[in-house]
């Protein structure tokens, strides 16, 4: 995620050193919204590798001890234990592929 970051901020500098007015701002706008996403996607990463509920997803569903939270472009599943509110598993979805999870 870090290399990600790194591209994006030369990717910044580039854009405000070559281009034109209107392209500058264009381009800044993107990057800063492509950056945003990133953060926002590698927290509730963090977040399912630490066993606890995602903060930038919203609770679509729920299935017994099963909640499926919704973010853009990602759901993360939530599997709690029998009357409790500890979590069992998580795993997290990118566009339907596994991208992270953990259980206990």
């Amino acid at each position: 995620m870090l290399g990600i970051f790194c591209l994006l901020l030369i990717a910044m500098l580039l854009v405000l050193k070559f281009c034109k007015k209107t392209l500058k701002i264009v381009l800044s706008i993107i990057i800063v919204i492509i950056t945003i996403y990133c953060v926002i996607l590698s927290v509730d990463m963090n977040r399912t590798y630490s066993m606890q509920k995602p903060i930038f997803a919203r609770l679509t569903e729920t299935y017994g001890n099963k909640d499926i939270y919704s973010g853009v472009g990602y759901k993360i599943e939530v599997e709690k234990g029998n009357n409790s509110e500890k979590i069992i598993s998580s795993t997290m979805y990118f566009f339907n592929k596994v991208i992270a999870g953990a259980i206990e």
